[in-house]
């Protein structure tokens, strides 16, 4: 799991932004991606990583525009059962095929992102810190923005809003034909109020897809 509560503490503002792909075969790249400026921007252009995948093997690189600075992570993998994640769980369920086997599997991909937990883990622990950073959520966070976006193959059937308190974030569906993108956006500083927070999407595509669900990473 990514380590981004953690850059309340360098002071910064930033932007945070995953996006999964699966293939036909169950493979796929999981890519997260933090933008910021002020001294979180410099902490990221020194090499000083905000994102961590556990126990996966994974590149990262650095780019800079103007006073913003984007440091990336991918981590490509050959089955969701092949990551360890510490704060998060990807899944796909595989309901059966349709039209007595000759048809697409009905499939389920789901994601539940522990951000409390996240946040409890990588949060300042004096109580200054965690004073400054609530501030920081309020005050510096309100324009900064969080996205989740899942490309699939074949066709979404249903994709289900985020809940999080009163607020209903509704997801934008694009492409067509032999894949679609699922994206949820939405200010930062609501994601950080949320303990849990769950993306799902069911949806049809021939290919081989076995039940498949990511791993808890062991302690370190």
């Amino acid at each position: 799991m990514l380590v981004v509560v953690c850059a309340l503490s360098l002071g910064g503002c930033f932007d945070l932004a995953q996006k999964l792909s699966i293939d036909r075969g169950g493979s796929g790249r999981y890519v997260v991606a933090i933008t910021a400026s002020g001294l979180l921007g410099e902490a990221l252009k020194d090499n000083r990583s905000a994102i961590r995948f556990s126990q996966n093997r994974l590149k990262t690189h650095t780019a800079s525009k103007d006073d913003r600075v984007t440091q990336t992570a991918i981590l490509d993998f050959k089955s969701l059962s092949d990551l360890r994640l510490s704060d998060e769980l990807l899944s796909i369920s595989n309901h059966g095929t349709s039209w007595l086997g000759l048809g697409p599997s009905r499939l389920t991909f789901r994601r539940t992102f522990l951000v409390d937990r996240a946040r409890r883990e990588n949060t300042p622990k004096s109580a200054d810190a965690e004073r400054v950073g609530g501030e920081l959520l309020q005050t510096m966070l309100g324009e900064h923005t969080y996205i989740f976006s899942i490309t699939l193959p074949g066709s979404v059937d249903r994709a289900a809003p985020v809940r999080i308190g009163r607020t209903v974030i509704k997801p934008q569906v694009t492409g067509a034909g032999f894949g679609h993108t699922i994206t949820w956006r939405m200010p930062l500083y609501t994601l950080l109020q949320a303990k849990v927070v769950t993306f799902a999407v069911d949806f049809s595509a021939y290919g081989s897809f076995p039940d498949a669900q990511s791993q808890p990473a062991s302690a370190s």
